[in-house]
């Protein structure tokens, strides 16, 4: 039987490892959130994980899906939003279609999808640009959306500038407001 000096001697043996164990995982969790070990690094007390390498497909329905791909970005794990850098979005439905090229974006909701700085893109047989503070927003549910702080739209030879361009993809309508400029030169037959 074992003396209370005994018992103490392996409890004192039994902290010993456990605080080495504890010390061995607290150092392997620093190792694999180092970048260069994995895709991502968590930040859990604001609810953010940062990814790497994005690559999303968020089916809608049959004909209507959206696919964001970025280099890096930050998820929010309560709501799912995510802001992403170095965009390219493709969004296609049964009627419309649009793939785009941004310096940042945002997934919100599984619903909405904002698009900043420097959006190129095209969309059916147009493309259009916008300047370093241009602005798109997008609701998947709605069909509609809007671009903000000046964008130019391409098709063929002719131009159209405004400063806020509205569309509904469902029922197929883009709206120009705001300084709203035309270059139209017809086709030479």
């Amino acid at each position: 039987m074992l003396t209370f000096k005994g018992r103490r001697r392996i409890i004192n043996v039994f902290l010993v490892i456990s605080l080495l164990i504890f010390a061995v995982v607290i150092v392997v969790i620093i190792i694999r959130e180092d970048e260069d070990m994995v895709p991502y690094q968590s930040d859990l007390l604001k609810n953010i994980v940062k990814m790497k390498e994005i690559d999303l497909l968020y089916v809608i329905d049959n004909n209507t899906y959206v696919k964001l791909k970025s280099k890096h970005g930050n998820v929010n794990i309560i709501d799912y939003n995510l802001d992403l850098i170095n965009l390219d979005l493709l969004y296609t439905s049964k009627d419309f279609a649009i793939d785009a090229k941004a310096s940042r974006g945002e997934y919100l909701s599984q619903r909405f999808l904002k698009v900043y700085d420097n959006i190129t893109g095209h969309m059916d047989n147009m493309t259009f640009t916008t300047g370093p503070s241009g602005i798109l927003e997008y609701d998947y549910t709605e069909g509609k959306g809007i671009v903000k702080n000046g964008v130019t739209i391409y098709q063929d030879n002719n131009a159209i500038s405004s400063k806020i361009v509205e569309f509904d993809a469902n029922n197929n309508f883009i709206i120009f407001k705001d300084n709203v400029t035309v270059e139209y030169k017809p086709s030479q037959e």
